[in-house]
């Protein structure tokens, strides 16, 4: 499936404004957020489109799941398989967004097909590397919340290493741990807010739709499928973190100008 862009160009590893951004103490992070916001308006339909043809049957048959009433036993395995699918599909969906927001940075067109076909080609390091990942934050949140926050945010950029710099999960977690120490709290002060907004608006759609009685298998397939889609806001945020590392290295790798 191929979409048009229609002139729209998000060039934000190319046109500096992630460089416009940058203030002595760090980001501005209204500003950031609100970029952040912005590029996930302007590409709203591919981004909902490759999110519910990756993960909506898995949410419908995890909300059938949930409403239907079984025996303890079968419940007990349909939930095992359930999470051992997400194992699978997030990291999927994950590679998928992350060459979709690729080609929108590059001004290519749009290709859903490519962006799935990409991540499943990735498929198997992506699974390795987001294990390790949740194995190393485990322990960094075992230790205190701290250094949960920390080991989160410093091994983020690994599945964007995987993806489009074709490393191993190992090479893209050291990868991340070493290029992301000088944006360590800038990024998880941002994921914090936008993770923050996003849960509170679950709970309370939640809330109010179990307060009218509405809150079923439809409804539930439906707010499920819509935050699927708003929670990839956190990780258009590390992208973009990401540009500007590719950014940085790209300006320190070009030779000076010849006056």
């Amino acid at each position: 499936m191929r979409i048009p862009l229609a002139g729209q160009r998000s060039h934000w590893a190319l046109d500096g404004v992630l460089k416009s951004l940058l203030t002595k103490g760090g980001l501005i992070l209204l500003e950031l957020l609100k970029d952040i916001f912005q590029f996930f308006k302007k590409n709203l339909w591919p981004i909902s489109i490759l999110t519910l043809a990756i993960e909506f049957p898995y949410i419908l048959i995890q909300n059938i799941h949930y409403f239907s009433s079984t025996s303890s036993d079968f419940s007990n395995n349909v939930g095992f398989i359930l999470i051992v699918a997400t194992l699978i599909i997030y990291p999927l969906s994950t590679g998928a967004q992350i060459s979709l927001y690729a080609m929108i940075i590059r001004g290519t067109q749009i290709d859903l097909k490519k962006c799935v076909y990409n991540s499943r080609k990735y498929l198997f390091n992506l699974v390795v590397g987001s294990l390790l990942y949740i194995f190393f934050t485990f322990l960094g949140f075992l230790l205190f919340f701290v250094p949960g926050i920390i080991i989160a945010v410093r091994l983020s950029f690994y599945c964007f290493f995987i993806v489009l710099d074709d490393l191993k999960p190992v090479d893209a977690l050291k990868k991340s741990a070493q290029v992301t120490k000088g944006y360590t709290w800038q990024i998880a002060n941002s994921l914090i807010i936008v993770g923050s907004l996003l849960v509170a608006s679950l709970l309370l759609i939640q809330l109010v739709l179990n307060e009218i009685g509405l809150y079923n298998l439809y409804f539930g397939t439906l707010v499920d499928s819509l935050f699927s889609i708003l929670g990839w806001l956190s990780l258009i945020l590390v992208f973009r973190f990401y540009c500007l590392y590719k950014e940085k290295v790209k300006s320190e790798s070009d030779p000076p100008a010849v006056s």
